[in-house]
């Protein structure tokens, strides 16, 4: 009987993958074993019988998506991004039209969010916001949201929303006619065709963010690529800002161009040929490939040496260890953030650079990591899997060093040792959160602006094989 049941959740895993994209995670499967039994016993159906008979774009079908959807958001998420539309975007819209589609946003904080924006700054907006789940998007049109979705990131734009809905004990409850102003609708990145939008204008900007890390790479060329042709020339791509780091050439479409303002990356539609700040030219992307080609090279020369090195010093009589204090003026969380900057620059030398200046015993794990997380980002796989491993091996706890190892894992096709690490990762979290200090899972300077449950569900995807 076990093996009957264990066929039919990878038989629906597979359904809910081929239509999605998303991978089933390991926790999500009693309850989806559970709702299929009560509904085929609904129908007088055994299991299998109902299981044979879902089929997308059908009640069921759809009942099982949305069973299976992580939503995990909150308003005015990622912070700078804002701050970004704020000082430079907005401002130039001021009294005009703007056209914005948000292609997942899931209960609906990113699009109010974008709303109560551009109200403040007296800019036309025609938002579009879809997602594939039904019931984010009822919930989403009910605009019955609790505290939870206010958090410390986007706080300083929190009273934008309050002309926009009535508190109440522990909730808000948006008004209608602000919740009605946003056309919402359901739409699948993956199968839906771009004539099913109810919208024919091509977008100003459009945000796609918190969704990449589900999705193979032939996904997400596909997924770009398609919602690419419906941007305005010179209209505007936003990603998560902890995605940004890997999602390069290899991609994204030819007329995309990877740019910035301060810390803030986003990718342009065939941008102008005349060079401002917020423009990165076609040649200038050819010879950042070919100045990116000869650091690669060098740092494989590195990394050679570094083996090297390091094979020779394991092979040394070992010495009692000598204890360091680590440097008062380190700040893990300080660096991290700069490093990361640079990444998105593209500049790895420079991330290189600031990572080495740390020093300490006390700091080791950080610089093992952070050195892992330039190497990872630099498509230096090899590299980045020693230095992740290092970190872990200097500090079992540091579960951001086992999610990431087992990210490089799994690019490298290494995908039993992936899942030994996502399986550590996630009984690392869970461990934290039993000690009853919820809020404070350790290394939480790693988390950009995830929760340790969205990690989690995660490492509960990648530890099972799934995602891909």
């Amino acid at each position: 009987m076990e093996r009957v049941v264990n066929e039919l959740l990878e038989q629906i895993k597979s359904k809910i993958l081929v239509y999605s994209g998303i991978y089933v995670a390991e926790s999500q499967l009693p309850a989806l074993q559970a709702h299929i039994e009560k509904e085929a016993k609904a129908r007088g159906m055994r299991p299998e019988e109902f299981c044979r008979n879902l089929a997308p774009h059908t009640p069921d079908f759809d009942a099982v998506i949305n069973l299976v959807t992580v939503n995990e958001t909150y308003f005015f998420r990622e912070e700078k991004q804002f701050d970004f539309l704020k000082k430079e975007v907005f401002p130039k819209f001021a009294g005009k039209n703007l056209t914005i589609w948000t292609c997942c946003c899931s209960t609906g904080e990113e699009p109010l969010s974008l709303l109560a924006l551009a109200r403040s700054m007296n800019v036309n907006l025609t938002i579009y916001a879809s997602d594939i789940d039904d019931d984010a998007l009822a919930f989403f049109k009910a605009g019955h949201y609790s505290d939870f979705s206010l958090r410390s990131d986007g706080k300083k734009y929190h009273k934008l929303l309050e002309p926009y809905y009535t508190k109440t004990e522990g909730s808000l409850l948006f008004h209608k006619d602000f919740i009605n102003s946003i056309h919402a609708f359901k739409f699948n990145l993956i199968q839906s065709e771009l004539s099913s939008l109810p919208f024919f204008e091509n977008a100003d900007i459009i945000f796609m963010r918190n969704v990449f890390i589900y999705f193979d790479k032939e996904t997400r060329i596909n997924v770009t690529k398609k919602i690419t042709q419906r941007l305005k020339n010179q209209g505007m791509l936003l990603f998560s800002m902890n995605e940004i780091g890997s999602i390069d050439h290899t991609v994204i479409p030819k007329e995309l161009y990877k740019t910035n303002y301060e810390s803030v990356y986003y990718f342009v539609k065939d941008s102008a040929s005349s060079k401002s700040n917020a423009v990165v030219t076609p040649s200038e992307v050819s010879l950042k490939e070919k100045e990116h080609a000869k650091k690669k090279e060098k740092l494989r020369l590195e990394v050679e040496k570094v083996k090297l090195q390091k094979f020779t010093e394991e092979r040394k009589p070992q010495e009692p260890e000598k204890i360091s204090v680590a440097a008062p003026a380190f700040d893990a969380k300080k660096t991290y953030e700069e490093v990361c900057t640079e990444i998105n620059r593209g500049d790895f030398d420079k991330a290189r650079t600031l990572v080495q200046a740390i020093s300490g015993a006390d700091t080791k794990k950080y610089a093992y990591f952070m050195q892992g997380y330039v190497e990872y980002h630099a498509d230096n796989r090899a590299a980045a899997e020693t230095l992740f491993a290092s970190a872990e091996s200097i500090c079992p706890d540091f579960w951001p060093a086992f999610f990431y190892h087992g990210m490089v894992l799994r690019d490298m096709g290494r995908d039993e040792t992936a899942q030994n690490c996502f399986s550590k990762c996630k009984s690392l979290i869970a461990d934290f959160g039993k000690q009853g200090q919820a809020g404070s899972v350790p290394y939480d300077f790693t988390l950009d602006e995830f929760s340790p449950s969205y990690i989690y569900s995660l490492c509960e995807t990648f530890s099972t094989g799934g995602g891909r």
